[in-house]
């Protein structure tokens, strides 16, 4: 064959092997072509619900409550849910801390004990600019009481406050930066006004009123009481005794619920200058004697012989005229119980009593008293109430009840106990 045949031989090949590989990919194309299905619905993305709508799909009812709490924080508004537990767990409630944007597990989660749900409510209960949260826990006849969940940003995360469990239906003042409990005791009114503020973190009753029954003198007066905290003292600043029947002890506690820089007459403002920092406690005793109402202050340290307690006159406050000493306790949640007025050997004049021991669980203690002796002008320790976990005084009888099976009753100059 010539050079030309030759060539256009071997093209005709190339031609047809090319076509042939166009071919073969046709083919494989066709081959790797879908079958027609049927047609799927595309996957549906996670409902995405606003925080109020969260709420609105909760349970509330006898046992369940739920809220919002907006922290102010970097997590924004978070949802908290309430359940009371029932059978054999009965008498406590499972707290949850809830971010609207992953309900996949609770932030926080706590058990405590719960008498009832549905009543909560949020505030800013520490003056720091972000929200908290406070359920009550427990309700009687009169008081009310709380928890309190205050917001830790830095922790991202709600730190209980253990002290306002002791404060009843508390108010807080945005303003004036100050918390007030009531805690009613009867329907004459009588009870305690508690009023609180924040020092260096801490919540610190500044001013106790106290208005009540007093069951030294057979139920027929009031005592009212106010006390302040002053340079980390506590000081009666006001003490008075009215007939129950008498409406002006009412007039007197307004005073004091409705200005803290209120201080009653100038005496009272004398004695908040002379106020001596290793006193804990300054309390008034109306002696019924010539010397009128003392004062007495419990120092702060006790020594190996005890606590000293000092009597003062009034009317000289440059030294004390009397100094005793006994084992005593000051604890913080028996403020106000710490001590005692009463007529305790029906004499007719004023002794006092001192908290010496006491148990938490009881509002009652036992006490060390002290008689006044007009004549000597001066107090002098009794005997007798060793034993005795005090409750109350009947001068009509002379007679001292207390928890205990007995009671003891004044005779010839001292007490005896007789059985129930």
């Amino acid at each position: 064959m010539d050079k030309k045949r030759i060539c256009a031989v071997l093209a005709a090949a190339l031609l047809l092997m090319l076509s042939a590989c166009e071919g073969g990919r046709s083919e494989q194309a066709a081959s790797q072509e879908p079958f027609p299905t049927a047609s799927v619905p595309a996957s549906t993305p996670p409902e995405v619900l606003t925080p109020e709508e969260l709420l609105a799909r909760q349970p509330m009812d006898d046992t369940h409550d739920a809220f919002l709490v907006d922290t102010g924080g970097k997590l924004g508004t978070l949802m908290v849910t309430v359940e009371q537990y029932q059978d054999g767990y009965k008498g406590y409630g499972l707290f949850e801390i809830w971010d609207p944007h992953n309900m996949a597990q609770p932030i926080q989660r706590e058990i405590k004990p719960l008498d009832f749900v549905g009543s909560h409510q949020t505030v800013d209960a520490n003056f720091d600019g972000y929200g908290d949260f406070g359920c009550m826990y427990a309700m009687g006849n009169q008081p009310n009481y709380w928890y309190f969940w205050l917001w830790d940003e830095e922790r991202g995360r709600f730190i209980e406050e253990p002290a306002f469990v002791d404060i009843s239906e508390p108010v807080f003042d945005q303003e004036k930066q100050l918390i007030t409990g009531w805690a009613r005791s009867s329907g004459a009114s009588t009870g305690l006004t508690t009023v609180y503020r924040w020092i260096n973190g801490k919540l610190t009753c500044v001013r106790r009123i106290e208005a009540e029954v007093d069951a030294s003198t057979g139920f027929e007066n009031v005592f009212l009481s106010v006390e302040d905290r002053i340079e980390g003292t506590q000081v009666e600043m006001f003490y008075q005794t009215y007939d129950l029947e008498d409406g002006a002890w009412f007039d007197e506690r307004a005073k004091w619920e409705g200005d803290l820089d209120y201080h009653g007459g100038s005496e009272n403002v004398r004695i908040s200058g002379w106020l001596d920092g290793r006193w804990s406690h300054v309390f008034a005793v109306d002696t019924g004697g010539s010397l009128g109402t003392v004062l007495i202050t419990v120092e702060r340290e006790p020594s190996e012989e005890g606590t000293a307690l000092y009597v003062w006159d009034r009317s000289d406050l440059s030294r004390p005229m009397q100094t005793l000493r006994a084992r005593i306790c000051q604890p913080e949640d028996a403020l106000g119980r710490w001590c005692r007025r009463v007529d305790a050997n029906f004499d007719g004049y004023g002794d006092f009593g001192y908290l010496r021991a006491y148990d938490e669980d009881d509002p009652t203690g036992w006490y060390s008293f002290w008689s006044w002796n007009e004549t000597a002008k001066r107090f002098e320790e009794m005997d007798g109430f060793e034993n005795l976990k005090l409750m109350w005084f009947d001068p009509d009888t002379k007679t001292v009840y207390g928890r205990l099976d007995g009671y003891f009753q004044w005779k010839n100059g001292k007490f005896t106990q007789y059985e129930e």
